[in-house]
């Protein structure tokens, strides 16, 4: 695919916080959602490395033998596991062991450090529990289905929401002054060029309002990878945006949630 429309083309599909009329106020209730699900038990570090965001938060939500593992987003540079214990909820549905990821940020580290530091927090879980899904949301999408490519084992499941598979497009976008993406990086962390690769089912999921990039993403990650012979289910869900979509995670009834729980029977 070639990319020539202009920087203001790419931020009208890429820029959430112009997007989305209440991006700002999802954030409080990621914070607010979080704070609720502290009731489901203290969360234990393990550290992964020697700087504090090499992490790995384990809450014993159920199971020890199934790990729900997830990776939170924020365009590789801002956010933290914390922000996104909500989704202990969804590890608790599923009588499993809620195990959140943290990483260093870019632009202080690369690209590839940080897929590093996700990949020693993953193995890391996965040494503990029998069967795993690795679990992610925008950035954390796109690391969700690196992990399925990169790791020695993998899960039983990655499920990406609102995932980003193809990264030259944000070589073009107003996010490239913070990540310096260099074009070997859209070369090796391109998920969209490995899909042949993959040997665990790959669950992608969008809001049906995120922009038409972000859903383009899910389709041709998912034209790909059944195109290759490999398991991919594809869903847009109604009425939700980019930050709305992951909230359901905070929710055991929700349709993600359920989903999550059949993977882990």
């Amino acid at each position: 695919m070639i990319y020539e429309e202009t920087e203001p083309f790419w931020n009208g599909q890429l820029q959430n916080s112009v997007i989305i009329p209440d991006f700002e106020v999802w954030e409080g209730r990621y914070h607010t959602l979080s704070e609720a699900a502290g009731r489901l038990g203290r969360a234990e570090r393990i550290a992964t490395g020697p700087d504090p965001l090499q992490s790995l938060w384990r809450t014993r939500t159920g199971r020890a033998s199934h790990g729900l593992i997830f990776i939170h987003g924020g365009y590789w540079r801002k956010f933290a596991a914390a922000d996104f214990h909500f989704v202990a909820e969804a590890a608790a549905a599923a009588d499993a062991t809620f195990y959140n990821v943290d990483y260093r940020l870019m632009p202080a580290v690369s690209m590839d450090a940080l897929v590093a530091d996700t990949a020693a927090a993953c193995r890391a879980a996965m040494e503990e529990v029998e069967v795993a899904v690795i679990v992610g949301h925008s950035a954390g999408g796109h690391l969700a289905v690196q992990m399925a490519l990169d790791l020695e084992t993998a899960p039983a499941a990655a499920v990406s929401i609102s995932g980003l598979f193809d990264l030259e497009p944000l070589r073009h976008a107003f996010i490239q002054r913070e990540l310096h993406l260099s074009a070997d990086d859209v070369t090796r962390f391109s998920p969209l060029s490995r899909a042949a690769a993959l040997t665990c089912p790959v669950h992608l999921l969008a809001g049906a309002e995120e922009s038409v990039e972000f859903r383009r993403q899910s389709v041709v990650m998912f034209e790909a990878i059944r195109g290759a012979g490999g398991s991919s289910e594809l869903a847009f869900v109604d009425g939700t945006h980019h930050s709305s979509v992951v909230a359901a995670l905070a929710d055991r009834s929700s349709a993600l949630t359920q989903s999550l729980v059949r993977m882990l029977a």
